[in-house]
């Protein structure tokens, strides 16, 4: 999931990924999602030079300005609730303007 935020010149996107493993792996092998309810988290917030995005360029001026891992969901809200964003103003990525 990818939320984003325009100031001025840069782009900010936070993207939360949830953690694999080899049992994740084995399941999209086989054509089924696993249910984990354990499952833990990986959290970026990026900023981007808001013109090499539009552009297309090859240094799109990416900075990684903070990131965390969340064990389990609970974690994931604190995380979130602690960087100010709230989670209802997540998009899929595909609904995104993130270059990642």
């Amino acid at each position: 999931m990818r939320k984003s935020r325009h100031r001025g010149h840069r782009c900010a996107f936070a993207d939360i990924r949830p953690e694999q493993s080899d049992l994740d792996l084995q399941a999209r092998d086989e054509g089924w999602a696993r249910s984990n309810v354990d499952r833990g988290f990986r959290l970026e917030h990026r900023e981007y030079d808001r013109e090499r995005i539009e552009g297309f360029a090859y240094d799109i001026g990416a900075v990684l300005i903070r990131s965390a891992d969340a064990p389990d969901e609970s974690d994931l809200t604190t995380v979130l609730n602690r960087w100010g964003v709230r989670p209802g103003l997540f998009a899929y990525p595909w609904d995104s303007d993130d270059p990642r």
